[in-house]
């Protein structure tokens, strides 16, 4: 019971909105136009053929009245009649009743008889009737079919609110003997007025007479509802078809509403309102995209430039922030002649804690830390993640730097050897803390952390667990840079150097796309040195330019060798790209080893191009030779967006940092989504960095990435393995 009350509130629903549609509001106008077209029409018909009839019975009324007066005086010489101006017989006129027994004796007819003759005439009953001065009625003596003798009737002229008067016949509906008749009534009267009867002759009965009307008013009502249903259906037909974009296009301004834009309007090509009207739509829809796309462009902004200055998995400042703030802390302290400490620290034991129980765990011993340290800084004070298990901490106080900085590296000593409870896990940890002051050991931010770094190695060297403040004569083994770039010469020219090849897959099927080309130098006794440690040697000596032409024709060399569709990527300095002669050093690696222009990409990081603001002309005659362009380290830098709009780059290639952190961190996921869907608009592919697990490869499927590297694929290797890669077993680990 209640379902059908359900269903019938439902319909009832569906019949308010289809009325207060437009749909309705038309249909509806247009059915009660047509009905009122209709109706005014059919009520015309109805008056004039009403009028009509009555004419015409009238004519035939008074045509009959001609014919009965005229068989009466065939019979009756003695009976004269009145005529109108237009012919027409008003009243008979006699000087004795008509029908008395004199009238037959001298006749030899009855009045029957010669109303009977009238009635062949006229087809119709014919009365002949005597007034009664004393009730002013009158009452009939004789008619055609001898049945009314007898019958009384009242003066039709009064009874139709006339006043009888001399010289006039009437016209109209009378009963008589129980029938309604329309009628002509003839008076009779004496040559001096007085009435001495009547003679009605009657041209048939109302329901006679009424069938045709009452047929022509059924037949109308039928043709109105046919024409009604008929006119209903097409109008509902056209108005369906005219009106049926309506409902498509309000849809389409709700989902636009909702920020749903990603379906295009239907309806354009309509030449019609609807058509301008939906081009109307469209166009308010690409606004709306592109609004939403520079919103999602400056979020992105904001978020990268953050992340630029923030450490992804602390939230603490970075490297970066951390310079800027100590140069302008340096520059307070001098107008205020306040002091500054930078306190350099790592945590000792991480690495086993890291190797042993997982990067998740290791993870959480960092943000333990930073939070740790936090609690005890006061409000000027600045901590930031370096990298790793790497701290720095910029302190300020009024005097006495030396002894502010001792006390809270003591603190921070305590506050870090406290035990990390981690789940089931119980670990200890510590840390070794160096500490530099400004202005007493150096005036600018390169010289505090050289010292504060060599302090932090005394305090590693002296057993962890401890700090010390920077003394002049500290040094650290291995740490001379002049001896570590004449080595670096010599490795150039005894080929000490190596080429390694980290593979790129694309991340849809896990297929080999290419390798990206890494410098390593395998030292004598050092073992292999990472690039950290000489890249920035070579920058400062100058020997980058040597090194980086050398692995460009290394590894288009190795590349050549490789099966066609294999790419090459090849990372260049800021040296590099600031001299003229790039574009010719590629175009010369690429002719001796044979490598296709499209198989090779160079990659160049933000901070790079913000060193080198006259890159374009080079980047535009590389890219001219087919050569692809990647911008690598995006959104480590400052001014990303603007670059890509400006610089002729063919790839995006998401830091590590966002990578590491997307399956933690929602602002991370923003990021790499947010930059995906950038590149995609700007026809640029996306290449991430860094990937090491299964989670973060499917996160990048479902984000749309093209390609990845990471160690989840492999390392760097001085021999690539090409056919070592298994795509599909790739993408069922990440699935």
């Amino acid at each position: 019971m209640l379902a059908g009350k359900a269903t019938q509130t439902r319909r009832w629903d569906d019949k308010l909105r289809w009325r207060g549609s437009l749909l309705g509001k038309v249909t509806s106008f247009l059915l009660v136009a047509v009905a009122l077209a209709y109706v005014s029409g059919a009520v015309t018909g109805w008056l004039m053929l009403e009028s009509s009839q009555r004419e015409e019975w009238r004519r035939q009324a008074k045509t009959n009245a001609q014919i009965s007066s005229s068989a009466i005086r065939s019979i009756y010489t003695f009976v004269t009649v009145d005529l109108a101006p237009s012919g027409q017989i008003v009243r008979i006129l006699s000087s004795r009743q008509i029908g008395d027994d004199q009238s037959v004796l001298d006749t030899g007819f009855i009045p029957a008889d010669v109303l009977a003759l009238a009635s062949v005439q006229t087809r119709q009953p014919v009365w002949l009737m005597q007034f009664d001065p004393t009730t002013t009625q009158f009452t009939v003596i004789s008619d055609s079919d001898a049945s009314g003798h007898g019958i009384v009737i009242t003066d039709p002229r009064r009874t139709n609110n006339q006043e009888p008067a001399a010289g006039e016949i009437f016209t109209g509906f009378v009963s008589i003997d129980h029938q309604r008749h329309f009628i002509s009534f003839l008076p009779i009267e004496t040559p001096d007025g007085q009435i001495l009867g009547a003679l009605a002759a009657s041209i048939g009965t109302a329901d006679e007479l009424l069938t045709l009307r009452a047929a022509f008013y059924r037949n109308s009502i039928l043709i109105f509802a046919l024409i009604m249903l008929a006119t209903g259906a097409a109008i509902v037909f056209v108005m369906h078809r005219l009106f049926h974009p309506v409902p498509a296009l309000i849809d389409a301004l709700k989902r636009i509403a909702r920020d749903e834009t990603g379906n295009v309007t239907p309806y354009r090509r309509r030449t019609d309102e609807i058509g301008q009207l939906a081009t109307a739509i469209e166009t308010l829809r690409e606004a709306v995209v592109e609004r939403e796309h520079l919103r999602q462009v400056r979020e992105t902004a904001a978020q990268m430039e953050h992340l630029a200055h923030h450490d992804a998995l602390t939230g603490l400042p970075n490297r970066t922030f951390l310079q800027k703030s100590l140069i302008s802390a340096l520059s307070d302290s001098l107008s205020d002649e306040s002091a500054i400490n930078v306190l350099l620290f790592d945590l000792d034991r991480f690495k086993p804690v890291n190797d042993t129980y997982g990067h998740a765990v290791g993870d959480e011993v960092l943000i333990m830390t930073s939070k740790r340290v936090l609690s005890l800084l006061g409000p000027d004070d600045l901590l930031a993640r370096l990298g790793g298990d790497e701290f720095a901490l910029i302190q300020k106080v009024p005097r006495h730097a030396r002894h502010h900085g001792q006390r809270l590296a003591s603190r921070i000593l305590q506050a870090i050897g406290r035990p990390y409870h981690i789940g089931d896990l119980v670990l200890q940890v510590g840390a070794s803390i160096g500490i530099a002051s400004a202005p007493e050991h150096g005036d600018n931010p390169a010289l505090l952390f050289n010292n504060a770094d060599l302090a932090l190695y005394a305090s590693k060297a002296a057993g962890r667990g401890m700090f010390h403040v920077f003394k002049a004569g500290m040094t650290m083994p291995g740490s001379n840079r002049t001896t570590l770039g004449e080595e670096l010469v010599e490795a150039l020219a005894k080929e000490q150097l190596e080429v390694h090849y980290q593979p790129i897959v694309q991340v849809t099927d896990g297929r080999l796309t290419g390798y990206e080309a890494l410098v390593r130098w395998r030292h004598p006794q050092r073992g292999l040195v990472p690039p950290g440690v000489f890249i920035p040697v070579a920058e400062e000596t100058g020997l980058i330019s040597d090194i980086g032409r050398w692995v460009m024709r290394q590894a288009c060399r190795e590349a050549a060798s490789w099966q066609t569709g294999l790419t090459i990527s090849v990372n260049i300095s800021a040296r590099e790209i600031g001299q003229d002669d790039l574009p010719e050093r590629i175009r010369d690696a690429l002719g001796e080893s044979g490598l296709e222009p499209h198989r090779l990409e160079i990659e160049l990081t933000e901070s790079l191009l913000l060193e080198q603001a006259g890159a374009l002309p080079a980047m535009v005659a590389i890219r001219a030779m087919g050569v692809g362009i990647a911008v690598d380290d995006f959104g480590t830098g400052y001014a990303t967006l603007s670059y890509l709009a400006d610089l002729p780059f063919t790839r995006i290639k998401l830091d590590r940092r966002f990578i590491s952190a997307i399956e933690t961190s929602r602002d991370c996921r923003s990021i790499v989504t947010s930059t995906i869907a950038l590149a995609r608009e700007l026809n640029m592919a996306t290449t991430a960095e860094g990937v090491e697990t299964a989670g973060q490869l499917e996160l990048l499927q479902v984000f749309g990435c093209q390609s990845a590297q990471g160690y989840y694929f492999g390392k760097p290797e001085l021999q690539p393995r090409l056919n070592s890669l298994h795509p599909v077993a790739v993408i069922a680990a990440a699935q």
